[in-house]
């Protein structure tokens, strides 16, 4: 299983997941403790450091804090001393970090509740000026640190379980909601709601089954060059952009052959020991690419455009450009600057502003000069090459569910057991090796810089 992960997962993933291992682990059970999901000796004990700190902290700061700095000063040396030879990493360190992630992941609350629009800020200033002059009395008789030790408790209990049965038991008192109903109309000024004499009627609907989901845009760059007599082609420099690249010029397969991702399947444990199975599925959510277009005004959108035929456009652009260059004494008529210039443009245009904010033209072409920079939404004198933005959004909905007890690890291979056309295993495989229109293009501009004798 640990060969699997580190042949699916990227080395700078593995290395940072291990590196984070430590933190992840302390982060896990510092929200255990404050769910009360761990021992409860644990939480009793922050409880008791809480009012610690709440009812000594001028006596702790002023004789203990010089001990305490010292102690975290060494505490840091003996660490990186400990850090000098690290053990291997083993299987059961990298599924110990998922682990963690996964639970740090289960307690993060849901969005949607928090994204749910509360009361207007008139509400809570009439509610701030009520309350501010019963909390100058308290205040005044209470002592400061006691408030911030029964504030602190109420939080770190609230998952507590007795705590837990004592909210459910004064939600379902009448005579408590009625009071909070009351207290909440005098704070905030609004009037209760009317009373509904009618008998409710209970709506038969099943509670629907929900799941994790990412929705994922992919985008794919459309690169072409100009050639006198030939316009804007696929017809790249063997120092350029690929014809189909990714933002950062990486190759990448066109949009009719991409892919998406292959399903996986993951067995973990959980915090209570169950073995879970996650089921990760990938799903277009579009049924089509769409090209990027915006606007001068500075509206974006994506718009349907044909996609360009990468089967006849390589063999037509091939032969018409070294057609032309036989006419022109094998001479690229593009105003093209050596291998070395042309790489050194590549890493001057990787520095250039973010390209999502460019203005593209109706077809989402955004035109630049020889060497990729000078971009703009218009052709014309000195604009040579050009690119536009594919894109298409994915979805991933993972569903989690307990099985028996197991393996643990990734398991892959559903996706690649759906049947693929010979065409495009046949594409597939000479996309990896070099596209022959590259091929030819690099052996005549080869042949074009040794001197017939």
């Amino acid at each position: 299983m640990l060969h699997d992960f580190l042949n699916s997962v990227p080395y700078p993933l593995t290395a940072v997941l291990v590196k984070l291992a430590p933190c992840l682990s302390a982060i896990r059970h510092a929200t255990e403790v404050f769910t009360w999901s761990s021992s409860w000796y644990d939480s009793w004990l922050t409880i008791a450091a809480w009012w610690s700190i709440c009812l000594f902290a001028d006596i702790t700061v002023r004789y203990l804090l010089p001990i305490a700095v010292l102690a975290m000063y060494l505490f840091a040396r003996w660490s990186l001393t400990e850090r000098t030879n690290p053990p291997p990493i083993t299987e059961n360190a990298l599924q110990d970090a998922i682990a963690d992630l996964n639970a740090i992941q289960a307690f993060i609350p849901n969005m949607q509740i928090l994204a749910r629009p509360g009361p207007p800020l008139k509400v809570f200033l009439r509610a701030g000026a009520i309350l501010y002059l019963p909390y100058l009395i308290l205040t005044r008789y209470v002592p400061l640190r006691i408030l911030v030790g029964l504030v602190g408790t109420a939080i770190l209990s609230w998952w507590a379980p007795w705590s837990i049965v004592v909210r459910s038991t004064l939600v379902r008192s009448a005579w408590a909601r009625w009071g909070a109903y009351h207290l909440w109309s005098f704070l905030s000024g609004q009037p209760l709601p009317p009373r509904n004499l009618s008998k409710p009627v209970e709506a038969n609907v099943a509670p629907s089954e929900t799941a994790n989901s990412l929705r994922f845009l992919f985008t794919i760059y459309e690169n072409q060059r100009w050639w006198m007599g030939l316009d804007f082609t696929a017809a790249l420099l063997p120092s350029d952009r690929p014809s189909w690249s990714t933002q950062s010029g990486q190759p990448v397969q066109p949009p009719n052959l991409f892919t998406l991702p292959e399903d996986t399947v993951v067995y973990l444990k959980n915090r209570d020991g169950n073995r879970v199975k996650r089921t990760a599925t990938w799903r277009w959510e579009e049924p089509e690419w769409k090209v990027l277009v915006r606007k001068e005004d500075g509206v974006t959108n994506r718009v349907e455009r044909p996609l360009p035929s990468t089967k006849d456009e390589g063999t037509s652009s091939t032969s018409m450009l070294m057609k032309k260059m036989k006419e022109m004494n094998q001479t690229p008529a593009s105003p093209s600057s050596g291998p070395g210039e042309a790489e050194k443009a590549t890493e001057e245009g990787d520095d250039d502003d973010d390209e999502e904010e460019l203005v593209t033209d109706a077809d989402g072409w955004v035109y630049a000069d020889n060497k990729w920079e000078g971009k703009s939404a218009k052709a014309g004198m000195g604009k040579y090459t050009r690119f536009r933005r594919w894109t298409r959004v994915a979805i991933v909905i993972e569903v989690v569910e307990i099985v028996e007890d197991g393996e643990i690890g990734i398991e892959r291979g559903r996706a690649a057991e759906i049947s693929v056309p010979e065409t495009t295993r046949r594409a597939s495989s000479e996309s990896g090796k070099g596209s022959p229109l590259r091929q030819r293009l690099q052996s005549a501009l080869a042949k074009s810089s040794h001197p017939v004798s």
